[in-house]
């Protein structure tokens, strides 16, 4: 008889996260961000070109496009998710059911949500004070990209049909059209004015979702059917992705809010380096990504996660010293690429000068709050953000008076730098403890 040994077998040895795995990971989530942001500065660019008008309308729409992005954003994450795991249990029958069911959902929102836009559109004017002259102007672009946003979703849809299935690099040559079609023809046809926005959306969204159905039917994967498991992950999956940029809406327009009675240079001026902010900011959800998936990854096998914790925060702490100090180096002149308007550069320049400094310290606490939401403390980084976002916004309402908008620009920057002696202490306590409990 064999004898039975009295020691248990070593649990599986999982990858503990080295800063070449950290950073392979994180990669393609950065790219990916870089490309979709870049591709808005550069729209950014040339609508400064079309002239002050148009500029100002894209600013004051600003907030709005995060508003049309948390609904796509969090059904294509929904369906990434719910296509992984059918592909995981070899159900491959079911993903066009499920993208069809997808389909449906996204069209039904994407209307309901350009239906309450276009219907409040007159409030979302008064609330940053849209003069009389740019608003029905203003009225009509928010018509136009909320019935763009139609294709973006059904394009975007089908890309994240093929993530889930484990093709990368198709989707993000997808994704690569749809921004490469779009800006084309917004630099080709910018003489047409900023109309040319949303029908460039348009196409270009058409042109995404036709590759997309011809990708996936080359695969045997037609949206047909209906699958409820879309509509059962989109309250736990797609709400809170969808929540976190819906916040970024709310903060963007209460912020374009204390700056719009300064004018309307003052206002393009805080869009155009608002938008390069959320550009270099935002792909730091990726490194935070990252190092939440292969924590999950050693937890789940029963092992401390505390190497990739640290090496995480440092790939991120490392990347974004070098990018605060390119901020800071290029800033300037990016600001004057944007605009040829002499005022509108000077607000611009004001923003990245105070707040440019801080962008790694904002960086890193994205990426460490990225990390609680999918670890498991949700709560608790909803209100770490919620906290943040409702002080910085207090406080930047009463410290400006009158069209001086500077110490806005400082509170922001004293915000980001308290928050490592604030919230950066209470994020890594909560991924500390996560990390240590095998």
């Amino acid at each position: 008889m064999t004898a039975v040994s009295e020691h248990p077998a070593p649990p599986p040895v999982v990858h503990s996260g080295s800063f070449r795995r950290i950073a392979g990971l994180a990669a393609p989530l950065v790219l990916s961000n870089v490309v979709l942001l870049g591709a808005q500065v550069a729209v950014t660019g040339v609508i400064g070109r079309m002239g002050d008008a148009a500029l100002y309308i894209r600013s004051v729409y600003a907030p709005v496009a995060l508003l049309l992005l948390a609904v796509t954003t969090g059904l294509s994450v929904t369906v990434q998710v719910v296509v992984a795991r059918c592909v995981g249990r070899g159900d491959e029958r079911s993903v066009g059911a499920n993208l069809g069911s997808a389909a449906r959902i996204g069209v039904l929102l994407a209307l309901l949500v350009g239906g309450v836009i276009v219907g409040l559109s007159g409030v979302l004017a008064a609330l940053v004070e849209v003069p009389p002259e740019h608003a029905g102007t203003f009225r009509a672009f928010l018509a136009a990209m909320a019935a763009a946003n139609v294709l973006g979703i059904l394009g975007e849809l089908t890309a994240a049909v093929l993530r889930g299935t484990g093709l990368g690099l198709p989707s993000a040559l997808l994704t690569g059209c749809y921004v490469t079609l779009n800006l084309s023809i917004v630099i080709v046809f910018s003489g047409a004015g900023l109309m040319i926005v949303p029908v460039a959306s348009a196409l270009a969204g058409a042109v995404e979702l036709t590759a997309g159905i011809l990708l996936l039917g080359a695969r045997g994967i037609r949206p047909t059917g209906r699958r409820p498991d879309v509509l059962r992950l989109l309250g736990p999956v797609g709400v809170p992705v969808g929540a976190s940029f819906f916040l970024l809406f709310a903060v963007n327009l209460l912020l374009l809010r204390i700056v719009a009675p300064a004018g309307e240079t003052a206002v393009a001026g805080f869009s155009i380096a608002y938008t390069v902010q959320t550009f270099v900011i935002v792909p730091a959800v990726g490194f935070g990504s990252a190092t939440a998936v292969l924590m999950n990854q050693r937890l789940a096998a029963g092992q401390e996660a505390m190497t990739v914790l640290r090496r995480g925060t440092l790939v991120v702490a490392g990347c974004y010293a070098c990018v605060t100090l390119a901020v800071v180096g290029f800033g300037r002149p990016l600001m004057g690429l944007l605009s040829p308007n002499r005022d509108i550069v000077e607000h611009a320049t004001r923003f990245i000068t105070v707040v440019g400094p801080t962008f790694g310290a904002t960086a890193l606490m994205i990426a460490l709050v990225t990390v609680l939401e999918q670890i498991g403390h949700g709560p608790a980084a909803v209100a770490l953000n919620v906290s943040y976002f409702a002080v910085m916004i207090a406080v930047g309402e009463w410290v400006v008076t009158g069209t001086d908008v500077h110490p806005l620009y400082v509170t922001m920057a004293v915000a980001a730098l308290a928050s490592l002696v604030t919230g950066l202490p209470i994020a890594w306590s909560l991924a500390v403890r996560k990390a240590r409990q095998p």
